[in-house]
């Protein structure tokens, strides 16, 4: 009689329990490393967007209004002189950016001239130090995208109470409205 070697059932058991483990360790990891990706590449478009708020401002000292899903060639400042003309205007200063990307459902830069909701409390003291400003209005369903965006520009994401919690101060914060709640606002140019 020959002896045919081979693994036992236990053996394979084992295995597959020693895969199963490993893949419930890498999952979250690989699931974070995504989420990380998708916050730096947003906040990266966001970094992009502030030297050309600023060149606009420099040209014309005027802060821009830019809201391309509104199809109306006078809200498109960045890309488009408006009719009449901005005196100064020396664009395009961005290229068309890509609206909808990386969960953000509502996307446009928006001129804020009062106090308010849209003004900025920059150092978490509970005082609003920024009431007009020129801002990027976004709807981000998912919170933790949210804060891991707050995290890289103010580095607060451990702050959840206060005057300084990560949702309320900063140049990164919610304003509380939009999809489910969830319209976060990124300071590009204050006055």
């Amino acid at each position: 009689m020959r002896h045919v070697k081979g693994f036992t059932l236990i053996e394979m058991v084992g295995v597959v329990a020693v895969i199963g483990i490993l893949a419930s360790v890498a999952t979250p990891m690989v699931y974070d490393a995504i989420k990380d990706s998708r916050a730096t590449a947003m906040a990266q478009s966001l970094k992009n967007l502030k030297p050309a708020v600023a060149n606009f401002y420099a040209d014309t000292g005027r802060l821009p209004v830019h809201r391309p899903f509104e199809n109306n060639p006078n809200t498109v400042n960045l890309t488009r002189n408006p009719t009449p003309p901005i005196p100064g205007w020396n664009g395009p200063y961005i290229e068309e950016p890509d609206i909808g990307t990386n969960g953000v459902t509502a996307l446009g830069i928006w001129t804020n001239n009062t106090s308010g909701i849209n003004s900025f409390d920059v150092d978490g003291d509970g005082t609003r130090e920024v009431q007009r400003s020129t801002l990027f209005h976004m709807d981000i369903p998912d919170q933790d995208l949210a804060r891991r965006i707050s995290d890289i520009f103010d580095r607060d994401s451990d702050v959840d109470t206060g005057n300084g919690a990560w949702f309320s101060a900063g140049n990164f914060h919610r304003q509380g409205h939009g999809a489910n709640g969830n319209r976060y606002n990124y300071l590009l140019v204050a006055e």
